[in-house]
């Protein structure tokens, strides 16, 4: 289960909630294990006797019979869409007689609006009285949700959650912190098969096809929190250009700069970190700025420990940048949250934060020089009693490649 529901439910009942609503697509994820088509809605109510519920779009029902089932039972459905169904279940697989029965349900009424549908859902679980929680980000102030409640639930008290469901997704279950794991060691498989593809001349477009093709074999996805653009890849000069994501046709020389920031998606979870070489040879100055960057950027990932303050930690990595090699480093962070939709609290900038156990970061120490390159590492560290435990792999020294 992605939603931490121990955690969810701690801050309902601070919050006084008889319910939270999550209707932002990554919130209706996160709450549900389901990855909808359309506008959604889930409902998880504060009491666990009480049946979590999704209403979810009827072309939809692919996701939520066969590639992201929900953790719970009741889905409902609205719009219009046709699927066929023989009259009876007889010889279907499981994900078919989901499908079938999704079908037969919105047959019955072929309810065309999804809040009429979620307000139903509430007063049938006596959910009448009190403050619920409806996540806003995804329903705006013109949306019918709003005066249905008004009008049907006048005794109930909207409380915007968007803030709240951040909140909760601070702290990472097992089942997140295991698929953020696993989409770093698909990105790395995508960076060291790159690497082995190098050769003089190579351009930054057949790199990148190397890199793609291996995050889809290892079962990822070629897409990221940059949106639009990708591979986050780049060669040469072209690496001053801060998460950069459009390779070009641009050739690789002797003695340039490699590097990524970013990486793949796994179930639903992107992946941010990033890795340096040089093709053939370093110089001087990638070498000395490069062991600047990865001590600073280590000595974060070394204090990342539960109660630790993300100001001091912030502090120290730049300090330590500074101190090893580059006098005039400047940096606004050097580290942030990472989860479901990419950046997550706390950032670690100036502002001190206290860290939890379970919260997953990505501590970096980037530097960018026009009309020379950028480097930066980016590790990906989850938050453990024991201290920091890294999800990415470790690297301690500049890679030369060719």
């Amino acid at each position: 289960m992605l939603l931490n529901r121990d955690r969810a439910e701690r801050l309902m009942a601070e919050n006084e909630l008889l319910a939270l609503v999550a209707s932002s697509p990554a919130n209706v994820f996160y709450s549900t294990d389901c990855s909808p088509y359309g506008d959604s809605l889930a409902v998880i109510p504060l009491e666990r006797g009480t049946e979590p519920l999704m209403v979810t779009s009827i072309a939809g029902t692919t996701p939520v019979a066969l590639m992201s089932p929900p953790w719970f039972r009741d889905v409902r459905y609205y719009g219009e869409f046709y699927i066929e169904a023989p009259p009876t279940m007889d010889g279907l697989t499981p994900e078919e007689r989901a499908v079938a029965e999704a079908k037969r349900q919105w047959e019955q009424s072929k309810p065309r609006d999804p809040s009429k549908l979620l307000i139903d859902a509430l007063m049938e679980r006596g959910l009448t009285e009190g403050r619920i929680g409806i996540d806003e980000s995804n329903l705006r102030g013109s949306h019918p949700l709003w005066g249905m409640i008004k009008k049907r639930l006048p005794h109930v008290v909207p409380v915007p959650a968007q803030a709240l469901f951040t909140e909760i997704r601070m702290i990472k279950t097992s089942e997140e912190i295991s698929r953020i794991k696993t989409v770093a060691r698909i990105t790395e498989k995508a960076w060291e098969a790159s690497l082995d593809s190098i050769h003089r001349g190579i351009t930054e477009r057949e790199f990148a096809d190397v890199w793609q093709t291996t995050i889809i074999h290892e079962g990822g996805q070629s897409n990221s929190y940059l949106g639009a653009f990708w591979p986050p890849v780049a060669f040469g000069r072209r690496t001053a250009f801060s998460d950069i994501a459009q390779p070009s046709k641009y050739r690789l020389q002797p003695g340039d700069i490699i590097r990524f920031d970013g990486g793949a998606t796994y179930m639903g979870y992107p992946c941010d970190m990033a890795r340096v070489a040089a093709y053939m040879e370093a110089g001087d100055k990638l070498k000395k700025y490069w062991h600047a960057i990865h001590t600073g950027e280590q000595k974060a990932v070394q204090m990342a420990k539960r109660g630790e303050d993300t100001a001091r930690i912030f502090n120290a990595a730049v300090e330590t940048v500074r101190r090893e090699g580059i006098a005039h480093y400047r940096r606004h962070h050097t580290g942030h949250g990472w989860g479901i939709e990419g950046y997550d609290p706390p950032t670690v900038g100036p502002r001190g934060v206290k860290l939890m156990e379970d919260m997953v970061l990505c501590f970096e120490t980037p530097y960018y020089e026009v009309g020379w390159g950028g480097i930066l590492h980016e590790d990906v560290v989850a938050v453990k009693p024991g201290g920091p435990q890294l999800l990415s792999s470790p690297e301690d020294t500049l890679r030369v490649v060719g």
